[in-house]
């Protein structure tokens, strides 16, 4: 009986670990992506600042002149996208059939939470948070390229934005 009893709490004791090892991996930690005073070429009809689709949040800011198309991909009631500050127009807008709005005016602010967002964001001045689990794209400006911004990835070192377009995964996967 002694015998079993310790086999058994050996078991235990050596599976442990390794339960706790499978957890760790299957709960990471969300990414972030953070983007101050950015700006790409051809202002609000130019290239995107940033195009981001992500499980989570966005939360931005346009000082200058810009606009930013938001996607909620949720099905049922989920959150609106949302809008506060400056003088803004609005516009439905569709991607792949499904219905979004685009904000255009300068010194906005916008955010979308709990869900799954597609947001591109164009202009000058676009500050953009966003966390969760996602893919985002990057493009600054070609002409001014050391002082269209910077952003940064799940808290590392801030850079310049890019010349040409940077995609990057962000979060569990």
């Amino acid at each position: 009986m002694r015998r079993i009893l310790l086999l058994l709490a050996s078991a235990a004791v050596l599976t442990l670990p390794a339960a706790g090892v499978a957890r760790a991996q299957s709960h990471r930690a969300p990414g972030y992506l953070v983007v101050r005073d950015a700006f790409s070429d051809g202002g609000v009809t130019g290239r995107p600042v940033a195009t981001v689709a992500v499980k989570g949040f966005v939360i931005g800011h346009i000082a200058q002149e810009g606009a930013v198309e938001m996607y909620h991909f949720n099905s049922g009631t989920g959150s609106l996208a949302q809008v506060a500050g400056g003088v803004v127009s609005r516009k439905a807008v569709s991607y792949h059939g499904r219905p979004g709005t685009k904000f255009s005016g300068s010194d906005f602010g916008f955010r979308g939470v709990s869900g799954v967002w597609r947001v591109v964001v164009y202009g000058a001045g676009v500050s953009l948070y966003v966390g969760g689990e996602g893919v985002a794209h990057l493009h600054g400006s070609v002409s001014y390229p050391k002082t269209d911004g910077v952003y940064s990835f799940n808290g590392g070192r801030f850079a310049s934005m890019p010349r040409g377009v940077v995609t990057r995964r962000f979060g569990n996967k």
